[in-house]
């Protein structure tokens, strides 16, 4: 309910102040992804349908429709009927965009999935025929073929140097298990911090998102090669799961602690939203949860190094 004053607060905000002349355009401060794996995976399946034709569908606009028409709270019962009902206007010849309505708010949301969905859908190259198709082109964070384990644990409580939410999701795992890129971009950030242990951050080619890895492996916590401003594309071996962190000393594991993925994903609409108290994070157990079917697989060669030997790669 705070949740929903306060955007509320905010879109009013922004639109008296256009009305004045004094912004352009409305600033995302806060995101509230709630997509549920049911609304995520349906979305994507229709996505097949009507790709190539003229309705407009939009994998990322038809979740942020069903977050319009529920209230962003998902719900697969209701979400059906809302679904079923788009897809019944868009084939009877109506166009997405007509369907959406004009509000604030509705732009708001379709702002917010989008920044977080908006590119995981497209043209992909097959890695194994070469063939561009059109489809999902993200992958689970864990290579195929290693045990994982996880549970919604966004905004738990950490204490560690000082209180504080826990703003990415953990996903428990067995140490060396091959940490794959989930989105292609730019790598900002590899070495040591004191709260993440060895972590690697990787910023999306469109700069709207920030991926962290965290708690990589002691002793060999990165894949060979990887440095700040090196290019990675989705799939892409960059390190291995461990346990480091919470340490001001370099490469000392957690105490009291199992081995996991620390996976955290930052939405940076503007630049004063990369570092500080306007940090944008968002919650992953759903969106981790769908990308589960999408694992690469790896190989490991005699120096201990993994490759990818199947998987998409980006067109």
């Amino acid at each position: 309910m705070k949740k929903n004053k306060f955007i509320a607060a905010v879109l009013l905000l922004f639109a008296v102040s256009a009305c004045f002349g004094f912004v352009s355009a409305p600033t995302v401060k806060w995101v509230d992804f709630n997509a549920s794996e049911w609304a995520l995976r349906e979305c994507l399946r229709y996505e097949q349908k009507f790709y190539g034709g003229d309705s407009g569908y939009d994998f990322s606009d038809a979740v942020a429709y069903l977050a319009l028409k529920n209230g962003n709270r998902f719900s697969v019962s209701k979400d059906k009927k809302t679904l079923s009902g788009l897809v019944k206007r868009l084939e009877s010849g109506e166009k997405m965009n007509d369907i959406f309505p004009e509000s604030d708010y509705a732009d708001y949301l379709r702002t917010c999935y989008r920044a977080v969905l908006g590119n995981m859908v497209g043209d992909y190259t097959d890695g194994e025929g070469g063939e561009v198709k059109h489809g999902l082109r993200c992958c689970f964070p864990l290579a195929a073929g290693h045990w994982y384990n996880h549970y919604d644990d966004f905004g738990n409580s950490r204490s560690f140097g000082y209180k504080r939410k826990h703003l990415g999701h953990d996903i428990m795992g067995s140490v060396g298990t091959p940490i794959v890129a989930v989105e292609g971009g730019t790598v900002t950030e590899c070495g040591w911090n004191k709260y993440g242990g060895w972590r690697i951050g990787i910023r999306s080619d469109d700069t709207l998102r920030y991926y962290y890895y965290a708690h990589l492996r002691k002793d060999r916590p990165f894949a060979a090669g990887m440095e700040v401003g090196k290019r990675v594309n989705s799939g892409d071996v960059i390190g291995y799961l461990g346990v480091t962190g919470y340490s001001n000393k370099e490469n000392v594991n957690l105490k009291s602690c199992s081995p996991h993925l620390h996976f955290g994903l930052q939405l940076i609409f503007s630049p004063e939203q990369e570092k500080g108290p306007k940090e944008i994070w968002v919650d992953l157990y759903a969106l981790t949860r769908f990308l589960s079917s999408y694992r690469v697989t790896t190989a490991k060669d005699e120096s201990g190094e993994h490759h990818v030997t199947s998987r998409r790669i980006w067109a």
